[in-house]
């Protein structure tokens, strides 16, 4: 339609939808925070990673100790000393590689959360930019429809003054003007409410011109299993809750390397004795092999592993939840899409019979044949008529945003994307955690061929109203 680029001014320079997504998607606070959480999980496993690698400290002791044996040939431990101790782990059971596996599957999981606040966030700004140009395009038809109405009171009220008219056709009138003047500030609040939610998300009033979407251009599957197959495939939900699968069996792992030994090299260099034990063998360079065997800890260790087992299984259920939640979604919004395409169809027949009844009643007016009420009766049916199909496209436009959205597709159809971000190619460990069934709801069908067929006869009153 044309009042999808609906706007007050055309002298501002047109912003495209492109580069509104990608700027909402790089500077809203809700992406911003799920952004700088991705980055601190990369840190995260650097530090583990960092356990790999020798660490170097400087050891500094006092010491105050008893003399059982007085000791006159220089060999006495120091009282003070400083050491420079290197150590560098050789065997920690796995714990250190399996803790980076574990973070690197983490990271991962920070990703997609990532991925899936954008798509969410996106979606809530499509809402709110089509939203937009629908109450702007309402606006406009409750202008129209309250320039009729008042014209038509006018007129109504001099016919009445003239007493060629009742007055109970002034109050009828009356009434009429009410709701129009009603429905105009309805419209004119909507407008309001959906600019200030655009400006939440995208940070600045909207332009007063919005360029016509035309990211649902590309369709849909065929079936709604095959967007449902999609999804299971790209939904940034769901990619999460396998990543996290596989960061809880490593913890596992890691958890369980405390049932093994534990062998790191050191080496101590002494960097100075007090005067009284420089000939000390505490003064002596060292280089040990030294060995940590854990053989009872109060069961902590046991119980940590089952910790790390349950939180396993709850990544489990996770995982089945993102399955069901994104059926669900694109299940519906898919069907939304089949639906509103059909009620389009008949919107717009419905709307052009009553453009041409509303044609047709203002030429019997003129030569006495309709009242003004019953113009009054057709321009509210106009007017509701277009209203409809307005609400009609916008909703399936939006019906697309949803399927996409829930299909991780979103950022794409529009065209946009955010920058310095890694891209993950799918491992083979999603295809064996993808336990998700891409069965969807049989989509109602109504035959009416058969609905007439047993359908009861109109009375006797009705055949005689439908004869000419």
């Amino acid at each position: 339609m044309t009042a999808m680029t609906a706007g007050i001014s055309t002298a501002q320079p047109l912003v495209s939808l492109k580069d509104m997504v990608e700027k909402t998607i790089t500077s809203n606070p809700e992406v911003q925070a799920r952004y700088h959480k991705f980055l601190e999980a990369g840190y995260e496993q650097e530090v583990a990673r960092g356990n790999f690698l020798p660490d170097a400290n400087i050891v500094s002791t006092y010491r105050k100790q008893e003399e059982m044996i007085k000791l006159n040939n220089g060999t006495a431990t120091p009282r003070m000393n400083n050491e420079l101790v290197l150590r560098q782990m050789i065997f920690d059971g796995f714990a250190t590689s399996n803790d980076v596996k574990r973070l690197g599957h983490t990271s991962r999981v920070r990703y997609y959360e990532l991925q899936s606040a954008m798509q969410n966030t996106t979606l809530e700004f499509m809402r709110a930019y089509i939203d937009s140009l629908r109450y702007r395009e309402l606006i406009q038809f409750a202008k129209d429809n309250y320039v009729v109405h008042k014209q038509l009171f006018d007129r109504i009220q001099e016919r009445v003054t003239a007493g060629v008219a009742r007055k109970v056709d002034l109050e009828q009138a009356g009434g009429r003007l009410a709701l129009a003047e009603a429905n105009l500030l309805t419209e004119m609040t909507n407008l309001h409410d959906v600019t200030a939610r655009m400006q939440r998300l995208y940070g600045d009033l909207p332009p007063d011109t919005l360029e016509a979407p035309t990211f649902f251009n590309g369709g849909v599957q065929p079936s709604a299993a095959e967007a449902l197959k999609l999804a299971y495939l790209q939904n940034p939900d769901l990619l999460a809750a396998m990543e996290d699968i596989q960061a809880k069996e490593k913890e596992i792992k890691t958890s369980e390397a405390r049932y093994m030994p534990r062998l790191d090299l050191q080496a101590r260099k002494n960097l100075g004795t007090s005067s009284d034990g420089e000939n000390s063998n505490a003064a002596a360079d060292v280089l040990e092999l030294t060995m940590n065997f854990n053989l009872f800890n109060g069961f902590s260790d046991s119980n940590l592993v089952k910790q790390s087992a349950e939180r396993l299984n709850g990544s489990r259920d996770l995982r089945d939840k993102a399955c069901v939640d994104t059926r669900q979604i694109v299940s519906i919004a898919y069907n939304d899409i089949n639906q509103l395409a059909v009620q389009r169809s008949y919107r717009e027949r419905h709307t052009t019979s009553i453009e041409n009844a509303r044609e047709a009643y203002r030429r019997q007016f003129d030569i006495g044949q309709r009242t003004l009420l019953d113009l009054l009766d057709t321009e509210n049916e106009y007017f509701q008529s277009k209203r409809s199909l307005a609400n009609t496209q916008y909703d399936l436009q939006l019906a697309y945003a949803r399927v996409y959205a829930g299909q991780g597709e979103l950022l794409r159809k529009v065209g946009a994307a955010r920058g310095n971000l890694p891209e993950y190619s799918r491992e083979e460990y999603m295809d064996a955690e993808n336990v998700c069934q891409a069965v969807a709801p049989v989509q109602i069908i109504v035959d009416k061929e058969a609905l007439l067929a047993n359908a009861k006869p109109l009375s006797s009153t009705y055949t005689s109203l439908a004869k000419p």
